[in-house]
């Protein structure tokens, strides 16, 4: 689990554990107390329940962010990659072109000479 998910984790509990704490120390009758227990813990459960949500939506949000960027840095170095291999390509074959002309120049020379 992330570090953003247990830090939310702990919210959630920390709060849970808040309300309940403050509920069972004010002095109410037990209908009351029950009553405001019910309300307030549907609303902290909505509150929960939308924040999982956004944090699930802005988490999957990033992971496709993240693969499409990802993606195009992959084809950036495939790119360039191809590029760097065709220069050496051309480069080994303009090498063996001037090594075979010196060499033909040598023997043209030693055979002239």
């Amino acid at each position: 689990m992330s570090g953003t998910g247990r830090f939310f984790e702990g919210l959630v509990v920390g709060g849970v554990l808040g309300f309940l704490f403050g509920m069972l120390s004010a002095p109410k009758s037990g209908a009351d107390l029950r009553r405001q227990l019910a309300d307030g813990s549907e609303d902290l459960y909505k509150t929960a329940s939308d924040g999982i949500t956004d944090l699930k939506k802005k988490s999957s949000s990033a992971i496709n962010d993240m693969q499409s960027k990802s993606g195009e840095v992959i084809r950036k170095a495939s790119d360039s990659m191809q590029g760097t291999k065709e220069q050496i390509s051309n480069k080994l074959h303009e090498l063996a072109g001037q090594s075979t002309q010196v060499l033909v120049d040598d023997v043209e020379s030693m055979t002239s000479g």
